[in-house]
């Protein structure tokens, strides 16, 4: 069942009631991590309902519960480019009870785009494993008069200009629009949303002009003539879903690729056991066959790394987006 920001407080008392039923076993000295686990475990989102995020971590939870023989409830925490997400896991006990899900924004680009960031991921998270990795599409609705890439730079440098979407401010689809101005001119006014959902039904209704959104959340709408995708981004091949859309390298601006992925983290401290028990567990639910296929055939990568290859993969992007985003001068203070 999917539900409704209308479901969000009553799922929550839920969640807070089952989560607190089981912490005296915790809460217990000397318990063993061979006990883990022994009561129902939250999956934060920091982001919405309906989504490509909320979608991959309920698919996952689902998985999770089967195997680990406990509740695996999907806790959805947007706002504030998933800060608000982020923040709440980062106060929870450091005992695998709470797992944080994320993508390159909260997990790597955050740390350039605030000043006062509330949370430290080396510090805070203890990384768990990468999940996919993703190229995206940048779009405009199927009645939009922007025909490909060509268009779309001709529209942004008449007086109107171009107004972009994003899953909110200092998201990936926030910085490419950044970098996309930057690299080729003219006026693009961004609009912030708490999602990708809100967006994509704006871009679909003609509300904004273009998106760079996630593979798998809008090439089904393209498939389905609700969007029109004018290029690739993030890989230098086309993507066999959609081989007559060329890529931006294609078209010259491959220094604007943008790579997607996902991850998962816990609070930092969590007892190694316990990471390495979520990690093969992950990476098993990861490589079902329904997961593969379904994810492989929108383009996406499967892509687990070890606890240690993850955090080194978002220090390293952390440190590439970082400078991107100075040289860009986005700040979101």
């Amino acid at each position: 069942m999917t539900l409704t920001h209308s479901h969000l407080p009553a799922r929550r008392d839920v969640l807070r009631t089952l989560l607190a039923a089981g912490a005296s076993a915790v809460a217990l000295p000397g318990w063993a991590a061979d006990t883990y686990p022994s009561r129902p475990i939250a999956w934060v989102v920091p982001y919405p309902t309906g989504g490509f995020g909320d979608a991959l971590s309920r698919s996952l939870a689902q998985k999770l519960s089967e195997s680990l023989k406990v509740p695996v409830i999907v806790d959805n925490r947007p706002g504030a480019g998933g800060q608000i997400g982020v923040s709440y896991a980062k106060q929870q006990p450091a005992d695998g009870y709470t797992l944080l899900y994320g993508d390159i924004g909260p997990f790597s680009m955050n740390a350039a785009l605030y000043a006062k960031l509330p949370y430290d991921m080396q510090k805070d998270f203890s990384p768990v494993t990468r999940l996919l990795t993703s190229p995206s599409l940048l779009v405009v609705g199927a009645s939009s008069p922007i025909k490909n890439f060509d268009d779309l730079v001709k529209a942004a440098k008449t007086e109107r200009g171009v107004s972009y979407g994003s899953y909110g401010v200092g998201s990936a689809p926030h910085v490419f629009g950044a970098m996309l101005q930057r690299e080729a001119g003219g006026r693009y006014e961004h609009v912030a949303y708490k999602g990708a959902a809100p967006a994509l039904q704006d871009l679909i209704g003609g509300h904004i002009d273009v998106m760079c959104d996630v593979i798998a959340s809008s090439a089904p709408m393209v498939r389905d003539g609700k969007l029109r995708a004018l290029a690739v981004v993030g890989v230098d091949q086309r993507v066999a879903l959609l081989p007559q859309v060329p890529t931006l390298a294609e078209l010259g601006h491959g220094s604007l690729n943008l790579l997607g992925w996902t991850g998962v983290v816990v609070r930092a401290g969590t007892p190694r056991p316990i990471v390495d028990r979520l990690h093969l567990e992950l990476v098993q639910a990861l490589k079902s066959p329904d997961i593969v296929a379904r994810y492989t055939e929108l383009g996406l990568g499967i892509s687990p790394q070890t606890p240690e290859q993850f955090g080194q993969f978002m220090q390293g992007e952390a440190h590439r987006w970082g400078q991107v985003i100075q040289a860009a001068n986005i700040r979101v203070d």
